[in-house]
């Protein structure tokens, strides 16, 4: 596992690793894997992407793992690969990302951007508005989520007034919420990351008298532990996307819910959690289907197996391109969770989505085009 368990991502990353300690808690409870428990070595990069890359290293050649479950930011992603390729791993990557990549020695265990953001902007259009700011953080996931919403924006009537980028962990806004006023937007669309900036840019927006009556913010990437930090009167009403909720009402979830605070003592569940649970559950199934901890006989492998449980509501598994299925929802904020309101089906990922199409949907039954 590598994560930032200190410096600024921690909080987040924490409960990312919880995920998938969750999954080893079980996997080992009856029985392992090819008879053997799991064994698991952490490597903290503390939330410097420069530590990362060192970080493989140090889990490959000094832990000897047989594959890697980690990184959170596409920064963080980038840095890793080629350590990834010099130590001849694997990494299961659990967030939902912006795409735009395939490599042999990566699965990736969280949505593309063409099975969630499709179906949101729509939804955005046709409930909350056409005229569009966006505002993200200034790395590589916020652009080219933007450069996908400009392109599908003409298509649904959308016109984006307003594009706007801070560091990750800024906390001064007053400029960009001023541009808002400026442009009077009919809703803001954030790909902020980060508890601090995510905190700090609702707050701010709340206090220069926007409302989610008036204008609501859309979100991607603001988890229910970001709004733990946020005063209820500040997030209510605002609307976030995801491939899985907290409050999902399903049995599945409702055990994994249970579990995760009964064997890891977290509190708080979101959808990149749930990649990392299902990324190790995933590398599981292989072993046991490969007979192997090859690399290349769990990376065959893995593109073969279904993972029944996943808390998402829908099976998880991969295709030939090592992306992966999932659905689709969308949450308002409630007293500091969010309740889903509309459910999309799955849809086939598509790595070089260009947003200017709808994907099409994929059967979870099949993996294959839904007969609609």
């Amino acid at each position: 596992m590598l994560y930032s368990l200190s410096g600024v991502q921690a909080e987040m990353e924490q409960s990312i690793l919880d995920g998938a300690m969750l999954a080893v808690h079980q996997i080992n409870a009856r029985g392992g894997v090819l008879g053997c428990a799991i064994e698991v070595a952490i490597y903290d990069d503390q939330s410097e992407v420069s530590s990362t890359a060192r970080g493989v290293d140090h889990l490959c050649r000094v832990e000897n793992v047989d594959a890697i479950v980690g990184g959170y930011t596409s920064a963080a992603r980038l840095a890793l690969i080629p350590a990834i390729h010099s130590n001849s791993t694997l990494l299961m990557y659990p967030t939902y990302f912006e795409g735009e990549e395939t490599d042999p020695r990566i699965f990736y265990c969280g949505a593309a951007p063409n099975q969630y953001v499709a179906d949101y902007l729509a939804w955005i259009a046709d409930t909350l508005g056409r005229r569009v700011y966006v505002v993200g953080s200034d790395y590589i996931y916020p652009r080219v989520l933007s450069e996908a919403i400009r392109r599908l924006a003409g298509r649904l009537g959308i016109e984006v007034v307003g594009d706007r980028y801070s560091p990750i962990g800024e906390t001064r806004f007053e400029a960009i919420i001023d541009d808002i006023a400026a442009k009077q937007p009919s809703v803001v669309i954030s790909n902020l990351v980060s508890t601090d900036s995510t905190t700090a840019f609702y707050t701010q927006y709340h206090l220069a008298g926007f409302t989610a009556e008036t204008t609501p913010i859309a979100a991607t990437v603001t988890t229910e532990l970001d709004l733990a930090h946020m005063p209820t009167e500040v997030s209510d009403g605002h609307y976030m996307v995801a491939t899985y909720f907290s409050g999902l009402s399903s049995g599945v979830n409702a055990d994994y819910r249970r579990q995760l605070l009964e064997v890891r003592g977290q509190v708080w569940s979101h959808a990149v959690q749930v990649g990392a649970f299902n990324a190790v559950h995933a590398l599981a199934l292989a072993a046991e289907t490969a007979g192997s901890l090859d690399h290349d006989d769990l990376s065959r492998a893995l593109i073969g197996i279904r993972f029944d449980d996943s808390p998402e509501g829908a099976p998880f598994f991969f295709r030939a391109n090592h992306y992966s299925a999932h659905p689709a929802y969308i949450g308002r904020a409630e007293h500091g969770r969010y309740s889903v309101i509309r459910e999309f089906d799955a849809r086939l990922p598509d790595p070089w989505w260009s947003g200017s199409d709808f994907p099409a949907a994929v059967d979870p039954a099949s993996g294959r085009l839904a007969e609609t």
